[in-house]
């Protein structure tokens, strides 16, 4: 269902394992989390005086948009977008890091009230040259109006949900210096209780739409098996073409490795550079494993079961394929 122009209604959002969750974030803002409905979507506070602002951004014809829950893929597909649109220019894409190529949307919103020097994305996406490829994590029901009236290319990609658990907990450990053990973060997880709230409830939004010409739903797990076919797949979406030679060498700069070597998409050196408070144990790196299935060295059978039983239940009369 579309972004239908009704107003935002922001919810304060606490209770046990809410609270639990932000407590153990030691670097997210002390202002406290609420719901954004429609979408039931969790954020920080900061966001509540952007959200219109966001909505009401100008969108044009030649955007590329990808659209992710968190650790889904994002800056994988970012890459490989921003390289399509702009004819393969692999010398300007290593010269200039992800995060000015393909700013993500929303990020100012979400460290508002954590420090001082808080970008405003919003403005860095505004005064983007064209075409502009933007990165977005929130779902379908708080994106721009005008993604659904101008209709500009958007790149969807989902993944399991066990993956993205661990994942996402690992990532929590390294950007928000998360002391919470993985067991409470799945609890939070399946609870929709952490930032962006409810996995599935992102994913299906846009799976209902996957069918329309401007959308392309690709899958982490797609992407895995067979990358070519995704690059290929994606290109023509873009009205793109690749040679054979051109796919390989494409592919070669998309592989984990390439990706984890290249500093201006593995983002670890800017992340340690960021003033957090110092955490026990080992903390991960941003790319950490690039792996399908990596949940089971890391989950407990009753985790494990626990996120299995919520993703039935949250999939029930849905055609979606797990992957």
């Amino acid at each position: 269902m579309e972004n239908d122009g009704k107003d935002i209604i922001f919810e304060d959002f606490h209770g046990p394992i809410v609270d639990k969750y932000l407590k153990s974030n030691q670097s997210v803002t002390s202002s406290g989390f609420c719901k954004a409905w429609p979408s039931g979507c969790v954020l920080p506070v900061g966001y509540v005086e952007e959200a219109e602002r966001i909505r009401r951004l100008g969108v044009r014809e030649d955007d590329v948009w990808v659209v992710t829950y968190p650790k889904c893929g994002t800056t994988w597909t970012q890459e490989m977008t921003w390289l399509l649109v702009n004819n393969l220019d692999y010398d300007a894409a290593k010269a200039t890091s992800i995060v000015r190529r393909s700013p993500f949307m929303e990020f100012g919103s979400l460290t508002k009230g954590s420090k001082s020097d808080v970008p405003d994305t919003v403005s860095i996406v505004e005064n983007l040259k064209p075409p502009r490829v933007i990165k977005s994590h929130l779902p379908l029901q708080l994106l721009p109006y005008q993604l659904w009236t101008v209709k500009p290319k958007i790149i969807y990609v989902a993944r399991e949900a066990k993956d993205v658990a661990v994942s996402y907990y690992h990532h929590h450990r390294l950007v928000t210096a998360y002391t919470g053990t993985i067991q409470d973060f799945v609890e939070a997880f399946v609870e929709g209780s952490v930032m962006y709230g409810s996995l599935w409830d992102h994913i299906l939004e846009f799976w209902k739409i996957r069918d329309e010409p401007y959308i392309l739903f690709n899958t982490y797990e797609e992407m895995k098996k067979d990358l070519p076919g995704v690059v290929q797949r994606t290109a023509k979406f873009l009205n793109r073409s690749l040679d054979s030679r051109q796919l390989e060498e494409l592919c070669e700069h998309l592989s984990f490795e390439s990706m984890k070597k290249n500093p201006s998409t593995n983002l670890e050196e800017q992340l340690s550079r960021e003033s957090r408070p110092k955490i026990e144990g080992k903390v991960e790196p941003f790319m950490r494993k690039g792996q399908v299935g990596n949940w089971k060295a890391e989950l407990t059978m009753e985790d494990a079961e626990k996120i299995d039983k919520w993703t039935e239940e949250k999939l029930k009369g849905s055609d979606y394929v797990l992957q």
